[in-house]
């Protein structure tokens, strides 16, 4: 489904001069993420981030200039064709990750942070200087693109808040994503953050939490997307939806 500049605004607070920068923009050849595609954007998770996590950069203090420049724009381009090449192409995670700091290193703007994310991505994330990562690995299977914050400059407090909003964005998105394929990711024994919680009520519990911080920490950013993580809690019977995967498990 096409997405315009005026759907990102209306239903999801993106200044428009952002999102018409993004919708407008082409897709760039021979990227592997974009495989197939013919528009830089959609609804799809993988995609409307794009624009929204550009969004609440923006929000709390990077440069519009800087986030549309066509330097950025060809970074975080090649860092998402890393993620499409271990998508699609059988490139390993360590050797997404190892590409994703050789692509960082000449543009990095924020030493600080790309030290982080190298111990966060060795393994070592208790030596990073700010949190990283979710209780469920499967929460955390995009977090590659925070290499793309390196590119700019900022302090301990705005990586905090950068880093926050990463989470708050992304962890709605999988989690309604993962609950949607639960089934599927089951017999394809995929990664997915609901089965990895447990489909028990205690699992549910930490999803519910986790929805709720999201729309807690969103609501300070920007609160026409905390408005949809909101209407998602209220009107999302998340019980229900399990319940129907164990009924159609306990068949096979």
């Amino acid at each position: 489904m096409f997405l315009s500049h005026e759907d990102l605004k209306l239903q999801f607070g993106v200044d428009l001069e952002i999102g018409k920068f993004l919708v407008d923009r082409r897709v760039p050849p021979d990227n592997a993420y974009w495989r197939k595609r013919l528009l830089y954007l959609n609804f799809q998770p993988g995609y409307i981030f794009i624009p929204l996590f550009a969004d609440l950069q923006f929000r709390l203090g990077i440069p519009k200039k800087e986030l549309m420049s066509d330097d950025y724009m060809n970074f975080a381009e090649a860092i998402l064709n890393s993620a499409g090449k271990q998508e699609w192409e059988n490139l390993s995670h360590a050797d997404h990750i190892k590409e994703c700091l050789a692509l960082t290193q000449p543009v990095n703007k924020n030493p600080s942070l790309l030290r982080d994310l190298t111990y966060y991505f060795n393994g070592e994330k208790e030596k990073a200087s700010i949190q990283l990562g979710t209780p469920f690995p499967a929460l955390q299977r995009g977090d590659a693109y925070l290499f793309t914050l390196c590119y700019f400059p900022f302090d301990q407090e705005l990586k905090q808040q950068l880093v926050e909003a990463w989470y708050a964005l992304i962890c709605f998105y999988l989690i309604t994503d993962d609950l949607e394929d639960m089934k599927i990711d089951f017999k394809k024994n995929e990664e997915n953050s609901i089965l990895e919680a447990g489909v028990e009520a205690d699992g549910i519990a930490k999803i519910i939490t986790m929805l709720q911080w999201s729309h807690d920490v969103m609501s300070k950013i920007n609160p026409v997307l905390a408005n949809r993580i909101d209407f998602y809690l209220k009107t999302t019977n998340i019980q229900s939806i399990v319940d129907s995967f164990l009924k159609e498990k306990s068949k096979v």
